[in-house]
């Protein structure tokens, strides 16, 4: 049987908006179209990827040659599908429930008494940030009792402007946030040092269209990175690994660092591994008593920071926002099994005019090219992550050199 894997990035966009009818802009279904292919890096032999446009026989033959598993790629859900196992969007949202009505009915019994099967009353409000708050805050119970973690005021929702008027007072600066928008969007820093100033009119929007906002002291940041983690069924969660990422100056995710740290230095000698892991293991604990499992099932993503607290000590935050979804950082753990590991590197998503993209790859691959180990995996060299396309807006591209 065969799983089915469908990127739709735009899920909690969907989730705040709440009609089944609901269609995202032109430019980020453009975005979905164009990077679809991503979940073939860690979907299995013989699933099936939605790829409205499919990708060339060339560009197929080469990631097979480096042990990309083989999958069936539909350029739409209303071809035929037998033998389904289990539906797999990147988010779940009332429109993908309706869109794969029909491939739910016939998936298999396990996928249909699992959580992810049906969208229910509680559902939109678990899956917001409020419940980002809640995870916080049972961590934050037990700050000082392991020196690296620290959460120093956990996000709090604010439904009235008068509320958070009263809330800023005691702050100098922060950080609000959509309680339906993915990491790094639907955000607004408040910074008056960096010339970020209140902005009011977005508060008073965000209020109006979402109902509140959640609200947190900005920390002195220098570094992002993520922990991955799946819910599995009955509750069991597991630690997958974590994933060292890239940002770009308004936070928004662009890319991620391959066989990270590059160099050593003072946040790479700080993130040990023994405390990575003992960090995801008190976020799973915290998780764990919010019942997860009664809404969802599958991989999850929680953003992290390594910041400088007002001592100047650094400390891992290990809980600054949760994506209950498939996500960027579960396609940058999956990349290192295609690399030489003794070979350093990126990646990142990129955004081009049209029929620039294919011109990116030509010229990048001519002047970078892939040299290739005996066991397969790229040592040095440019390949692009996502298929050519002459009308592709976005790309995913990938740079690997020896360290």
């Amino acid at each position: 049987m065969s799983d089915i894997f469908i990127y739709n990035p735009t899920g909690e966009i969907a989730i705040a908006n709440g009609m089944i009818s609901y269609m995202p802009p032109k430019k980020l279904r453009s975005f979905e179209s164009d990077l679809a292919f991503l979940t073939s890096f860690f979907a299995s032999d013989n699933d099936i990827i939605l790829s409205p446009q499919l990708p060339n026989p060339q560009f197929l033959e080469l990631w097979h040659s480096l042990g990309l598993e083989k999958m069936r790629y539909i350029s739409s859900l209303n071809q035929k599908i037998n033998n389904i196992n289990y539906v797999k969007p990147w988010s779940w949202n009332p429109v993908i429930h309706h869109k794969t009505k029909h491939l739910k009915e016939q998936s298999a019994t396990d996928f249909k008494a699992s959580p992810n099967y049906s969208w229910k009353e509680g559902s939109k409000a678990f899956f917001s940030r409020n419940t980002t708050n809640k995870v916080q805050s049972i961590i934050s119970q037990n700050n000082g009792i392991h020196p690296f973690i620290e959460i120093p005021h956990p996000a709090i929702s604010i439904s009235t402007l008068e509320d958070f008027k009263q809330w800023m007072r005691t702050q100098t600066s922060a950080i609000l946030k959509m309680p339906w928008s993915s990491s790094g969007r639907g955000i607004h820093v408040i910074d008056p040092q960096k010339q970020l100033p209140l902005n009011y009119p977005w508060i008073q929007g965000a209020l109006q269209r979402q109902g509140f906002i959640t609200a947190e002291p900005l920390l002195n940041k220098v570094f992002d990175f993520s922990f991955q983690l799946t819910i599995r069924k009955g509750g069991e969660i597991n630690f997958e690994g974590i994933s060292y990422f890239i940002n770009d100056k308004k936070g928004h995710f662009i890319g991620g660092h391959i066989h990270w740290p590059h160099k050593e230095d003072d946040i790479s000698r700080f993130l040990k591994r023994a405390d990575l892991n003992k960090a995801s293991s008190i976020l799973i604990e915290a998780l764990k008593c919010l019942s997860p499992h009664s809404y969802y099932e599958g991989p999850i993503g929680i953003d992290a920071i390594v910041f400088k607290n007002t001592d100047g000590q650094l400390k891992i935050h290990p809980c600054i926002d949760i994506n209950w979804r498939y996500n960027m950082g579960l396609v940058n753990i999956s990349l290192p099994k295609f690399i030489d590991k003794s070979s350093i590197g990126f990646w990142n998503v990129s955004s081009f005019s049209i029929g620039e993209w294919n011109h990116f790859i030509d010229d990048n691959s001519q002047k970078k090219p892939l040299i290739i180990n005996q066991q397969h995996e790229i040592k040095k060299g440019f390949i692009n992550l996502t298929p050519p396309n002459e009308q592709a807006i976005f790309g995913v591209w990938m740079e690997v050199w020896p360290r």
